[in-house]
């Protein structure tokens, strides 16, 4: 695979649990000397990518990082690929999750041209300054936010057309958004008292032309005319950012209908429950059950089961309003949570999707049906113990709505107002 080069060297990612792989990208395994992703997947472990002095501190790290103890930071390895060359890169293993359960997170980036650039640099000033001005990172020089050297890759990345746009800027305050200009004057103060060796920050850019981009900032003191500075070396990670959310989508919704899936709504469920405890506002949980589902799958096959799973939660979310939590409970079971509500707006909703859904027509091929749905309501009462309990009380509504006929709303017996 050719290396990319400039703004966009390439990088890998890779997921895994006690280093097992879960997930490797293409550029991960291509980096290593592999031909696809199925062959790093395929390894017992990914320890055997890694240099053999380095796997105690390799498996120190991920225990940290899992238990919670260390907070993700880069660190650069020198390593060999499957053909036995040599290379560099900086490493980021950060908490992520995979499938319910925690995983490391492995953001991998060939910096072999740049480790070995900095060996030179280390020769001279003047190498030094020539390094800055072909690093394929962004580099700012500033002390007390005025600008000292800024080079062309920084230019580039920032949206600007030299770096005399920079220099010629009386403070560089103006480049960082309001709320974070006393954060970004206290890191400065740290560095130049040496209070801290190096500070990092991942954060978005907007730039001049209202494109935005993410940045992985790094910033270290350093010594600039005999008098202390900060240089802050800038990568663009916006790849990088996006693929981490999309896991977070994948790992918070549900596959087949886009919504959030039940692990996630437990959450908000308990949040939701102890916020109305607290406040006592109302609070009502619906649950609602497509019915004769499986005569749908008998009937027109399992694709058609899918879609009306999907067109139902589709047409729900047009007629709920903002604030309301639509989840996929199971199956063919859904969870409506109803902040602020009380059980006659509640009742109000379930009714209206109720009638909306049995209005609507499927098309799935050649097939067109409509379903309905029968709808448990329970509204949060001071005999709710925990957030399970009001659920419960929702299911035994929804086992009343089944037995009394379908597509029909029924409350919980003994609904309590706050």
């Amino acid at each position: 695979m050719a290396k990319v080069r400039g703004l966009r060297s390439y990088y890998g990612v890779a997921i895994h649990r006690d280093f097992v792989p879960l997930y490797v990208d293409e550029s991960y395994a291509h980096l290593f000397g592999y031909d696809n992703a199925e062959q790093v997947l395929a390894l017992p472990s990914l320890l055997s990518l890694i240099s053999t002095e380095d796997h105690q501190e390799a498996i120190a790290a991920n225990q940290a990082i899992m238990c919670g103890s260390a907070r993700p930071k880069a660190k650069v390895y020198e390593n060999r690929n499957r053909q036995g060359k040599r290379f560099s890169v900086m490493i980021i293993d950060q908490l992520t999750d995979w499938q319910g359960e925690p995983a490391i997170q492995v953001t991998i980036i060939d910096v072999s041209e740049q480790v070995a650039a900095e060996k030179r640099l280390e020769e001279s000033e003047q190498r030094y300054r020539s390094l800055l001005e072909t690093s394929i990172q962004g580099i700012l020089v500033h002390r007390d936010f005025e600008p000292l050297y800024a080079n062309q890759a920084l230019v580039d990345l920032i949206g600007y057309d030299s770096p005399e746009d920079i220099l010629n800027m009386p403070s560089l305050l103006s480049l960082i958004p309001e709320a974070n200009q006393q954060q970004a004057m206290q890191s400065h103060e740290q560095l130049i008292e040496r209070q801290a060796a190096t500070n990092n920050f991942v954060v978005e850019y907007v730039r001049r032309d209202g494109t935005s981009v993410w940045l992985q900032i790094t910033a270290a003191p350093v010594r600039w005319g005999d008098k202390p500075a900060v240089q802050a070396v800038m990568m663009d990670v916006s790849q990088q950012h996006q693929h981490q959310r999309r896991l977070e989508f994948q790992a918070n919704h549900d596959a087949l209908t886009g919504l959030i899936n039940r692990r996630s709504m437990n959450a908000t469920l308990i949040e939701a429950y102890a916020s109305s405890k607290r406040s006592l506002r109302p609070l009502c949980c619906l649950l609602l059950d497509i019915d004769n589902f499986k005569l749908i799958n008998d009937r027109y096959g399992h694709p058609a089961g899918d879609e009306a799973l999907r067109v139902f939660a589709i047409e729900s979310l047009k007629v709920l309003r903002d604030g309301d939590y639509l989840a996929r409970w199971g199956g063919e079971e859904f969870l409506l949570l109803l902040p602020n509500s009380t059980q006659q707006q509640a009742m109000q909703v379930a009714e209206r999707v109720r009638k909306h859904l049995a209005d609507y027509r499927i098309v799935h091929g050649e097939h067109r049906f409509s379903t309905t749905v029968s709808i448990g309501l329970a509204m949060l009462s001071e005999y709710d113990s925990s957030a399970e309990a009001l659920v419960a009380r929702a299911d035994g509504a929804l086992y009343i709505a089944k037995e009394r006929g379908k597509n029909r709303v029924e409350l919980a017996p003994q609904v309590y107002q706050l």
